[in-house]
């Protein structure tokens, strides 16, 4: 009977021993949750996300913005940059192309005197970007020679030239931005048309010769900002052009006009 009791009360009591486990389980499972949320707002204060936040974007290089926000930011940290140029230049010019074989000495040597001249020009271009620009281009060359007596392929007697080269086309514009502000350099590229004049006179008998044809040109500058719209320079330029039938002028079909120019160079930008 005794051993009956015992199991009735053992019966009794294991469920209420379980339900005290699990309670004192629970208990230590809410105070580590508890705790672990007093951790992570502890570690939330001292932490500040927002900071975090932006110390990340200003570690973001700039090739990861779109194009707008690189131009931007450009302007910012490059306040002389515009996106007008206007500019204004002046030289000497030397046409470089060589003379046929079959020409007199005498011709050659008057004719040595129509390679050098002046060079004067101008130019405008619209940046559409930071370091290419779209623009136009004119630039003028200037020569004249006379002597009183002459002979070459038959012709004797007095001679002069006052020749003038005209050309102009678009250009593109290729620069540099440094990050002084201060040094630009720059190389420009023009594929235009060019009109060549010649007020000739042969024994005083006028022959005004017009021709044209088209040309490339390309040049290769620096400029240093003087102020913040205003530059000076010096840019060293090459020319590429003929023109045909000038047998007038040496008995040869085909006159070289390819030359080369050092100019100085100043240019305002708005």
């Amino acid at each position: 009977m005794r051993r009956f009791v015992y199991v009735i009360i053992m019966i009794f009591c294991l469920p209420a021993g379980l339900n005290a486990q699990d309670g004192q389980s629970a208990d230590v499972q809410l105070n580590d949750s508890v705790d672990m949320k007093k951790r992570d707002s502890i570690l939330i204060k001292r932490i500040n996300p927002e900071s975090l936040f932006h110390k990340k974007l200003a570690e973001i290089d700039s090739s990861s913005f779109d194009k707008k926000e690189i131009n931007k930011r450009l302007k910012t940290n490059y306040p002389d940059y515009r996106q007008w140029r206007f500019g204004v230049n002046g030289g000497i010019e030397q046409i470089i192309s060589p003379e046929p074989a079959d020409i007199s000495e005498e011709l050659l040597k008057y004719k040595k005197s129509l390679k050098f001249g002046l060079r004067f020009g101008a130019d405008a271009v619209f940046f559409v970007s930071p370091n290419i620009g779209l623009g136009v281009n004119y630039a003028m060359f200037g020569a004249d020679s006379k002597t009183e007596y002459i002979s070459y392929n038959k012709y004797e007697g007095s001679r002069q030239d006052d020749v003038n080269i005209y050309f102009a086309g678009p250009l593109i514009s290729i620069r540099s931005i440094p990050r002084n502000n201060k040094f630009y350099a720059s190389c420009d590229f023009v594929l235009g048309y060019f009109v060549y004049t010649n007020d000739l006179k042969l024994n005083n008998v006028p022959y005004n010769i017009r021709k044209n044809n088209f040309g490339f040109a390309t040049s290769i500058g620096a400029d240093f900002m003087l102020m913040r719209n205003m530059s000076l320079g010096v840019s060293f330029n090459i020319m590429a052009a003929s023109v045909k039938n000038m047998e007038i002028l040496n008995g040869n079909n085909v006159e070289n006009l390819s030359r080369i120019s050092l100019v100085m160079t100043l240019k305002t930008y708005r």
